[in-house]
């Protein structure tokens, strides 16, 4: 009787079951889109947050180096500052008050006795004692000075030798000169380039397995004849072609009319990781180098990635999974180096070169001379911000508009 019980009243609760199931169907789909939509946000929004710590991190790990240098030759560091906006968190450990504010972007050190413009309240700018950078000789102040370019320099190199060591994805950040593809009525096809060629050298200038100094080369060669030297099945093959042309908004420049190899990298033992990331390292320094020195042409900056850009990308390298985030950020981490090394006043270059002209004079520079050079590359560091971000908003937005406007048939 008792199992009679259960079964019907088991069969009773599966048919009340599917009848809920059909007639609120629409309801729990319209629930579990509601969940989808919410992981999906959840996920974006982590993976923001980790571009905007990798970030954060960079920078941090930049003023690091200042602070540590000065450390190391005894020289008083009232206060270690990250990010900008609200304080978070302050903390006074030693003669040090460290502060994270709320928006991991900037940062600085003050030393005792480096006054520098722009800094805030710096409660020991000018004092000489024997704990102040005033004081120390001047290779110790270019050691503290260059602190933070050895740091992040220090950090791409450790972690390309890493990355070498586990492997790293298929990635646009890391091509050879392999021809996977051939435009149709390129230059490259007029000139009887094959898929699988690999390009050696141009007007013999060697490439290795770099496409982008390729592009560097071939971009003010617009219309004119270029030696390449290619491997084909292990042979070496020299040809001339004539290289082609497009025009963009501020300049016509030169075309192959190829894309290259992506390349997925095996793990490799300790030994052969420490070679490969110290080479693959020196070789983004030389193209970040190579692609500064066109910083300020038209054409330069219409292909310098800024603030919104940078942030952009860092994002989507987050998502791509660690290995591209990481690679990413050691990218980054060499920029940050070289652009440094820029003798500008708001930049450590340019610090290294006010110290360099005092101990050439064997006298201070005056702070009214120091803050009326600041004040006009601020001016045009701002100008170069605004015109970077705006530029940065035209390529993000561009495919969207694009896309409204081929809906509204107005293009």
């Amino acid at each position: 009787m008792l199992l009679l019980m259960i079964t019907y009243f088991y069969k009773i609760g599966k048919v009340a079951f599917l009848h809920f199931i059909h007639t609120q169907q629409r309801t729990i789909y319209m629930i579990m889109s509601c969940f989808s939509h919410l992981a999906s946000i959840s996920q974006q929004l982590f993976f923001i947050l980790l571009g905007f710590f990798g970030m954060g991190f960079l920078i941090g790990f930049h003023e690091l180096g200042h602070f540590l240098f000065a450390k190391l030759f005894k020289i008083r560091v009232p206060s270690f500052s990250l990010g900008f906006g609200p304080r978070l968190i302050t903390k006074q450990i030693g003669e040090t008050e460290f502060c994270l504010s709320a928006i991991p972007f900037g940062g600085y050190v003050e030393i005792a006795g480096a006054a520098e413009v722009g800094q805030g309240d710096q409660k020991e700018a000018f004092v000489t004692d024997e704990g102040s950078f005033a004081s120390k000789p001047f290779y110790q102040k270019l050691c503290v000075m260059f602190g933070g370019i050895v740091f992040n320099l220090a950090f791409a190199y450790f972690t390309l030798i890493l990355l070498f060591m586990t492997g790293i994805p298929k990635t646009p950040l890391m091509q050879n000169s392999t021809i996977s593809a051939i435009h149709s009525a390129s230059a490259a096809e007029k000139g009887d380039l094959h898929v699988g060629d690999r390009i050696v050298s141009i007007n013999e200038e060697e490439i290795g397995k770099n496409p982008h100094r390729i592009q560097q080369i071939i971009q003010p060669l617009a219309l004119k004849e270029v030696t390449f030297t290619i491997e084909r099945n292990n042979e070496r093959i020299t040809k001339t072609i004539l290289i082609g042309s497009k025009t963009t908004d501020t300049a016509t420049v030169g075309v192959l009319g190829v894309e290259f190899d992506l390349i997925a990298t095996p793990p490799h033992s300790f030994k052969d990781a420490f070679v490969l990331g110290i080479a693959t390292c020196n070789t983004w320094i030389k193209n970040i180098f190579s692609g500064f020195s066109q910083l300020f042409s038209r054409t330069g900056l219409k292909q310098v990635a800024g603030p919104v850009m940078i942030i952009s990308m860092t994002i989507k390298g987050a998502a791509a999974g660690w290995q591209i985030f990481l690679l990413l950020l050691a990218i980054i981490s060499i920029n940050l180096a070289v652009l440094n090394l820029i003798p500008l006043p708001i930049l450590d270059g340019g610090q290294i070169l006010f110290y360099s002209i005092e101990a050439l004079i064997r006298r201070p520079i005056p702070h009214k001379v120091r803050e009326y050079i600041h004040i006009a590359t601020w001016i045009m560091f701002m100008l170069l911000f605004l015109y970077l971000t705006t530029q940065d908003i035209s390529r993000i937005a561009s495919p969207y508009v694009d896309s409204v406007l081929t809906f509204l048939h107005l293009r």
